[in-house]
């Protein structure tokens, strides 16, 4: 039986928020976003029916259930399975695929689940949003996302897909990359256009950055994702590496301030890294 479906990732009317046409993964792209909305819808209605215990769906049924026109079934669908979110068989009956199992179960870990409280009281209390990502491919993927009272950046909900490059979360995603394993991943992407007016625009300036970064034990990303948004991140570490990663950000503050927040962010990625690695 196929595990519970996890909120927001598959399912009718799900949504992201996706910055232009700038990746592509495993052979796949789905990046616009009405292209992943109902990407999702299909993925949702697809998996589904597979929880049910019924004879799954093809591409014709499929647009059947969700009302989405065949032809435009028939292209998402094989994006899916290109970025192995869904699985064809012999009868051509549409499943839930490797990709979709893998952010189920990462979804579903005893330390996803404390990072939420986690979340929700850095949120409230440095008055920013706070939020847990995970890399899929060349992107980041938001699992947890929390608010506080007066935080002004809400551009990556929880849910949301954005250029793993682009952004604070998803840089400490590649702390630990090397140089040849940073080009690997960046070879395909589309950097022009992407981004706020201090985002990355070559895979040597995310090295660049990266290596800045490092040096000073936290990720600093002010203006690359959007203007006048400073974001602060640090990678979440299991046992067998960088599992996640954490990240807070909100509009500038005071060096006073600012030296605070990145206390507090610090001490929520150790109990974080703690609980990921079952300590």
């Amino acid at each position: 039986m196929i595990a519970k479906t996890p909120d927001r990732l598959a399912g009718p009317g799900s949504g992201s928020a996706v910055s232009g046409e700038w990746r592509r993964n495993r052979g796949g792209r789905m990046s616009a976003p009405s292209s992943l909305s109902q990407g999702l819808a299909l993925l949702g209605s697809a998996v589904v029916r597979e929880q049910a215990g019924r004879s799954g769906y093809n591409a014709s049924r499929l647009a059947d259930a969700t009302g989405i026109e065949r032809s435009r079934v028939s292209r998402l669908t094989q994006e899916l399975r290109a970025l192995r979110f869904l699985q064809r068989d012999e009868d051509a009956v549409l499943r839930a695929g490797d990709a979709y199992f893998g952010i189920a179960g990462a979804l579903d870990a005893p330390w996803l689940r404390t990072a939420r409280q986690e979340l929700r009281t850095l949120a409230s209390t440095l008055r920013m949003t706070a939020r847990v990502c995970a890399a899929d491919g060349a992107a980041a993927l938001v699992l947890r996302a929390e608010a506080g009272i007066g935080a002004t950046d809400l551009s990556t909900r929880y849910g949301t897909v954005t250029p793993i490059w682009g952004t604070g979360a998803g840089r400490a995603l590649l702390w630990d990359h090397s140089p040849e394993q940073l080009a690997e991943l960046l070879q395909d992407v589309q950097f022009v256009g992407v981004g706020g007016p201090a985002a990355a625009r070559t895979t040597g300036e995310v090295q660049a950055l990266l290596e800045r970064d490092r040096a000073a034990g936290v990720i600093s990303a002010v203006d690359e994702y959007a203007e006048g948004v400073a974001e602060f991140a640090l990678p979440v570490f299991g046992r067998s590496g960088i599992v996640a990663s954490i990240a807070i950000s909100g509009v500038p503050q005071s060096a006073r301030r600012t030296r605070a927040a990145l206390t507090a962010l610090g001490e929520v990625r150790d109990r974080l890294s703690a609980s990921a690695s079952g300590q």
